[in-house]
């Protein structure tokens, strides 16, 4: 008997969906682990989805986290995602969370640091760290991007989208959009003063032109 798969239809569903994913039990400061907001993952992945970049495209997801991008991008018409993450149990929760969903067999996860990953996709869906607790971390993750896929959609710190379109250009890439969203913060690790602070950031689409 064929399993019956969950199915959304607009971006406020694919956003309700996603808020049912187990978060991170053990965030590491070391790694940045902030779960992506459910809100923000589904503007991304409608983003993509509207720009002709995500329909039966195969799609990966660096830095994985739980799985919310790998896994809302397949919900919303990837043909199918692979996500990594270096942290074992960040890639237990996604692939338990795939489960949960119904989408197991459309969605793989895989232990791995970012710079050993190798593949050609259609598209790359990531929120990377932020290069806070790691200078340039952020960077190392788009650079990566730039090597499998021609498309990228990447969430990074607002006010950094100039730089960063220098940084692509130098790659052989361009940036195409962005647009900015507030990343609600919450106090997970010691040193965060405020239960929660909203930080600025940015969608960032990129396309590899050489």
């Amino acid at each position: 008997m064929e399993k019956t798969r969950l199915k959304v239809r607009d971006k406020k569903e694919l956003e309700i969906t996603l808020q049912q994913l187990m978060a991170l039990k053990n965030p590491k400061p070391s790694l940045e682990q902030h779960t992506t907001p459910s809100d923000l993952a589904a503007s991304l992945i409608h983003l993509a989805w509207m720009m002709g970049d995500l329909e039966q495209r195969e799609v990966a997801d660096l830095g994985c986290g739980n799985g919310i991008l790998a896994i809302g991008s397949v919900l919303y018409g990837a043909k199918r995602s692979v996500g990594i993450d270096i942290d074992p149990e960040a890639v237990e929760i996604a692939e338990e969370n795939a489960r949960m969903l119904g989408v197991e067999d459309k969605v793989e996860f895989i232990v791995m640091d970012v710079e050993k990953f190798q593949g050609s996709f259609d598209l790359i869906l990531q929120n990377p760290p932020f290069g806070i607790a790691k200078r340039h971390m952020d960077l190392r993750f788009l650079g990566k991007a730039f090597q499998v896929s021609r498309v990228i959609y990447s969430i990074h710190s607002a006010g950094n989208a100039e730089f960063l379109a220098e940084f692509a250009s130098k790659r052989g890439a361009r940036l195409t959009h962005v647009e900015r969203w507030p990343f609600p913060l919450r106090r997970i690790f010691r040193y965060h003063r405020r239960n929660v602070v909203n930080i600025p950031v940015e969608i960032l689409r990129f396309e590899v032109v050489s």
